[in-house]
């Protein structure tokens, strides 16, 4: 039509290609229109990296930014904090230090982006005073920390444990008059609830109602599996009547947790009639509702009723996992069905599964009790020939077992080899 390829349409045409995960056309069409003499800018080197990190291509996305300091484009903050980003969450963090001094070294001054990534990336690797001293050195910078650099750190004390600290930030956030969103609420119920304290947790939940604020799907889901975890089952089903009061929907994850809950509590009536409700309201049973059943069977030695509902999650084409097997197996060898195990564990390893030390201790465990112990020792040598290593777990029920059996010398020689494996 006459009109002139410009850099508004270039950067529209790799957004969207980047937005449709089609980063390698991106690229493609990147290195067509250099070819063609046009110049691309800033933004259009931010997409393509925003790209290649969205698809956990940090390697090339740091390539590109070597590329761009070659030429006539200066990377700017927004580039350098996408791949900061993505270095973090790959735990990268020796790297991410590195590209931080560079950053600073070249004029970039950081911004609230840039530290909360930062921040992030410690924490995930369990180093909460470093993430904690870049709080204090953004802050002495006049760099405000937002109520998302807050809720990192929040998040981070409440999966190690840390419930005062937790607390402590809170109110640190608090008092710079920031708003605690449904994020941060979420998580510090998610805390209690990892603790046990689930009571803690409720108050929470209702602070957080009483405060105006609206509990999403999450929030209710994080306070079910709580009161699943802690036995309270009824609790957890009132909360469950409470959502369909407030016409929220629950997903398969309130579903499945609830289901678990029941089944321990032996209400597996109930249990089977949410399944039936979950595939009418369009949210799917998958291998974690089931799996739920599966043990329950097991436990209760229901063991015809467990294999015959293996056969029928994998008819409705939902895949069992290794939990899966790993409950079935146990349930068989506990039940006193050896060779039954022994021919689910076999086609696992015909079919090519990487089975976990939690499979092959289970397998060793049904072997010994049966007395054999030859076999469990085979078992042991193949377990270590494929890569899987016994835990002090697998070594203690091999020796308990060969103890009572009066096979005192295999059990010693066992006990040394444990010693010096440094388990024990």
């Amino acid at each position: 039509m006459g009109y002139q390829l410009n850099i508004v349409t270039i950067n529209t045409l790799i957004n969207g290609l980047c937005l449709n995960n089609q980063v390698q056309k991106a690229l493609h069409f990147h290195d067509d229109v250099i070819a063609k003499g046009f110049q691309l800018n800033d933004v259009s080197y931010g997409t393509l990296i925003n790209g290649l990190c969205k698809m956990g291509q940090t390697t090339a996305a740091l390539q590109l930014l070597r590329r761009l300091e070659q030429g006539s484009v200066k990377p700017n903050l927004v580039i350098y904090n996408t791949i900061i980003d993505s270095l973090c969450k790959d735990k990268l963090i020796d790297d991410v230090c590195e590209l931080f001094s560079e950053m600073v070294i070249k004029g970039i001054s950081p911004d609230v982006v840039t530290y909360s990534a930062l921040i992030y990336g410690f924490c995930i690797v369990s180093q909460l005073k470093e993430a904690v001293v870049l709080l204090n050195e953004m802050v002495l910078k006049n760099i405000n920390p937002n109520v998302y650099t807050f809720s990192i750190l929040i998040d981070a004390f409440c999966k190690e444990g840390k419930m005062k600290e937790a607390k402590s930030m809170l109110a640190v956030m608090m008092k710079q008059g920031m708003k605690p969103d449904v994020v941060t609420y979420n998580t510090l119920m998610d805390g209690y609830c990892l603790c046990n304290e689930v009571k803690k947790a409720k108050y929470i939940f209702n602070t957080m109602v009483q405060r105006g604020m609206i509990p999403n799907v999450k929030t209710y889901n994080i306070m079910i599996n709580g009161f699943c975890k802690s036995k309270m089952v009824d609790e957890a089903v009132k909360l469950f009547e409470e959502m369909y009061l407030k016409n929220m929907i629950p997903d398969t994850v309130t579903y499945s947790t609830l289901i678990d809950g029941l089944c321990k509590s032996g209400r597996i009536t109930y249990a089977w009639e949410l399944v039936d409700e979950m595939s009418d309201r369009g949210q799917p049973p998958n291998v974690f509702t089931y799996n739920s059943f599966l043990h329950t069977l097991c436990k209760n030695h229901h063991l015809d009723k467990a294999i015959a509902l293996v056969t029928k999650i994998k008819d409705q084409g939902i895949m069992p996992d290794l939990y899966t097997y790993n409950t079935l197996i146990d349930g068989l060898c506990k039940g006193g069905r050896l060779k039954d195990a022994l021919k689910v564990f076999k086609d696992l390893l015909a079919k090519g599964y990487n089975l976990d030390v939690v499979t092959y201790t289970t397998m060793i465990c049904g072997l010994c009790n049966a007395g054999l112990f030859e076999e469990a020792f085979v078992l042991l040598s193949e377990m270590e020939d494929k890569g899987c290593f016994p835990d002090a777990s697998t070594f203690e029920i091999m020796i308990c077992a060969l103890f009572e059996s009066g096979e005192n010398d295999k059990a010693e020689k066992l006990l040394r080899e444990m010693v010096v494996r440094g388990l024990l």
